[in-house]
């Protein structure tokens, strides 16, 4: 170990002086210090002078310079790693001498300003996963800086309810009958600007070193019903950007605010967010407050594809609402996800997304990134580590970074873990599958064609893991990758209608987590309560999937006949279909094969740039029902749909749907779960059947495009 003593201790030798010493100061090394509201002065030194080297950065406001230095010096010079948050990510080497070279000169600053990663609250955090990230985040020099920013939900600050909804309930939204709603602020009200304004001002006289000031509707859709805000709607819809975008009553209201406390403090900024209804830029404002920020967040695009992708039409769409933002603002923070997709805990490698998405990022001039994470390591894998080595160095190599975490972390087995750490890379990259966060992944369209060669790479690791640290490494990647397998075979059982045996694999997927959490926390959780209540989780998955095994396995009822697989497909964009009734068998030519495992999205109904059809859309089968049915009460149970609207016929007659639940936000139908209906009256047992099911959907946006996406059955209650 070394000695550590204060610089009026004095020392003999060599010496490493961390943090503004005398010494230092006596230098007049050209650090940059202070602060200002541009938040552009944070750097770092790691020199050498003589026999002395120092470690030294700017510590002013909430700068973290010298703290950074020191872990710089540690990973650059001393060959350190981090890889993942707590001990099971670090490689520490051992140095019986310590030698440092002459020559030792970098200041440094970080391509981005504001680098934040944070856990969200779908995976489960102990207090000591907390203080593992917290050390990681300044090992990778991270750094939030000191930004109000806006939470869901702040509007309340621009206007303290228990000061002003008595007293001013016209500053306040309007909710559907029309009674004033605390939780939103009316955005046409000019009394509420002035209020918003002088609250604003008010915190920036208190408090000089105050740089911003956050403020941000409710999460979901938030409106104001009154007639002038109503009025104020352009009626723009689709694209995931909200429905209907209150882009244009939002920052008109925020920018009215913006201009007003700038006559006062220019050099502050008054900030919101581009989320959910208002992403898209306004059309109705020709200039911008020159003090107003937006964190624009990516939630409704794609986030398997690269964001200047030509086949993903969702990418390229946020890159040119996020190309006009560039141009309008000088303030602009990014909130994304990762992982941004299903919360099943399978591998999600973004890396070819960071390579290309983060330059693009940089050279618009954003500010940094807010980036809303998981305690999931094995899932994102190096995503964190990429991310974080990206946001300060936007050159950095990230082919090299992936080599030197295989070679470092993996030893022997290096080349085998970096080949499949980028045939996974491929493979997504690769896909025409479409996703966004929280929605139902395809894997079995992206993953199982190269699953015979991750399964000879993941072989051969094993078997070159030279020391028994390197061993549990691997066991670690085999862990996530029969956890993805076993989710593969459950999907398959679903596929093949066995749904009873998709409890065996869930089984499987949730021991093999119990493996990997008992060697770290954060590496392959089990999922929290909230992400178990979500249609995407294992949990959501296995909710519908049970929804079909306990009609089958007497539970609630048994298997009468499992409908086909395949089943024949027509697209309707003129809706004539229910006119010409082509519920009716040998209706109308032009029908094809379809999976109804795979909603019609990934069934290759898309274009180049990955539209998907959108509008009516038929689906009708044949299937016999054994006579001895005869007599008993018969239901059929469909696995999943994604639709906004669905119709069911039955040997040509239509039978309503009910029981299916409206978006808890747009207040629509738009239903992912299984749906069943008695038809008793309308099978005929002993017959060859006909069924038909009429899909509607709108123009694609977040969610896929559309149809069935599990298989159905005929099935029989139990006896009371």
């Amino acid at each position: 170990h070394l000695p550590i003593v204060s610089e009026s201790d004095g020392s003999d030798g060599a010496r490493i002086l961390i943090g503004h010493t005398q010494a230092f100061k006596a230098l007049n090394m050209d650090l940059p210090s202070g602060h200002t509201s541009q938040m552009k002065e944070e750097a770092f030194i790691v020199r050498s002078v003589g026999n002395d080297l120092f470690l030294v950065g700017n510590e002013d406001w909430n700068y973290r310079g010298t703290v950074f230095a020191v872990y710089d010096f540690l990973e650059t010079d001393l060959e350190c790693r981090w890889f993942f948050a707590g001990p099971y990510g670090e490689v520490l080497p051992h140095y019986d001498t310590l030698v440092l070279a002459h020559d030792l000169n970098r200041l440094e600053q970080p391509s981005f300003r504001a680098r934040n990663l944070w856990y969200a609250g779908w995976m489960p955090t102990t207090k000591q996963d907390g203080e593992w990230m917290r050390r990681w985040f300044d090992v990778h020099k991270l750094n939030s800086l000191a930004i109000q920013l806006l939470g869901d939900g702040s509007t309340y600050t621009l206007a303290p309810p228990k000061e002003y909804f008595e007293s001013h309930p016209n500053i306040f939204a309007l909710d559907k009958e029309g009674k004033p709603n605390k939780d939103m602020l009316c955005m046409s009200e000019e009394e509420g600007v002035q209020i918003a304004a002088e609250t604003i001002k008010k915190a920036f006289r208190a408090d000089p070193k105050k740089l911003s000031f956050g403020f941000a509707p409710p999460d979901g859709f938030p409106k104001c019903f009154c007639e002038r805000c109503q009025n104020y709607f352009p009626g723009f819809e689709g694209k995931g950007y909200g429905t209907p975008s209150i882009s244009e009553p939002w920052f008109n209201y925020a920018n009215r605010i913006a201009q007003a406390v700038y006559k006062e403090f220019p050099d502050r900024w008054v900030l919101t967010n581009g989320y959910a209804n208002r992403v898209r830029l306004p059309e109705g404002i020709a200039t911008f407050s020159p003090n107003l920020g937006i964190q624009s967040a990516i939630i409704a695009a794609c986030s398997i594809h690269a964001i200047d992708d030509p086949h993903c039409w969702q990418r390229r769409t946020y890159k040119g609402i996020m190309d006009r933002w560039m141009d309008n603002l000088d303030f602009l923070l990014i909130y994304d996800y990762d992982p941004a997709k299903s919360l099943d805990n399978l591998p999600f490698p973004a890396l070819h997304c960071l390579k290309r998405d983060m330059k693009y990022f940089h050279d618009g001039g954003v500010w940094g990134f807010w980036t809303e994470g998981s305690n999931s390591w094995m899932v994102t894998h190096l995503n964190y580590y990429v991310r974080a080595k990206l946001m300060w160095n936007v050159d950095t190599d990230v082919d090299a970074l992936v080599r030197d975490y295989c070679e470092r972390f993996y030893g022997a087995a290096a080349d085998a873990v970096e080949k499949y750490i980028w045939t996974l890379e491929d493979a997504v990259e690769q896909t025409d599958t479409h996703e966004t966060w929280g929605r139902l992944m395809q894997y079995r369209k992206i993953y199982p064609p190269v699953l015979s060669k991750l399964d000879k790479l993941m072989a051969k690791a094993e078997a070159q893991a030279s020391t028994p640290q390197i061993a549990q490494r691997v066991q670690v990647l085999r862990y996530t990758h029969d956890h993805m397998k076993a989710y593969f075979a459950l999907e398959e059982a679903a596929a093949a209608g066995e749904f009873i045996a998709t409890r065996d694999w869930a089984k499987k997927m949730l021991e093999l987590r119990g493996k990997a959490e008992a060697i770290q926390t954060g590496l392959l959780p089990f999922s929290t309560d909230i992400a178990a209540n979500h249609t995407s989780s294992l949990e959501g998955v296995q909710k519908a999937h049970e929804f079909m095994a306990e009609r089958m396995d007497g539970t609630k009822g048994s298997l009468v006949t499992l409908l086909p697989r395949e089943w024949e497909f027509k697209k309707d964009p003129k809706e004539l279909g229910t006119i010409e009734q082509w519920y009716l068998p040998g209706k109308v030519g032009g029908w094809e094969n379809i999976d109804t495992t795979f909603y019609w999205e990934a069934n290759g109904h898309q274009d180049d740039m990955g539209w998907s059809y959108w509008g009516n859309a038929w689906y009708r089968t044949a299937f016999e029902v054994p006579a001895e049915a005869t007599g008993k009460e018969l239901h059929l149970a469909v696995g999943g749909v994604y639709n906004y609207g669905v119709w069911v016929w039955v040997n040509g007659v239509m039978r309503e749907i009910s029981g299916m639940t409206r978006h808890w936000r747009l207040g629509i139908q738009e239903e992912l779960a299984p749906f069943d209906l008695d038809v008793s009256d309308l099978i005929r047992p002993g017959e060859i059947n006909h069924i038909a099911i009429l899909v509607h959907t709108k123009i694609p946006g977040r969610n896929p495009r559309g149809g069935l996406h599990r298989r159905a059955i005929l099935w029989t209650p139990s006896e009371k």
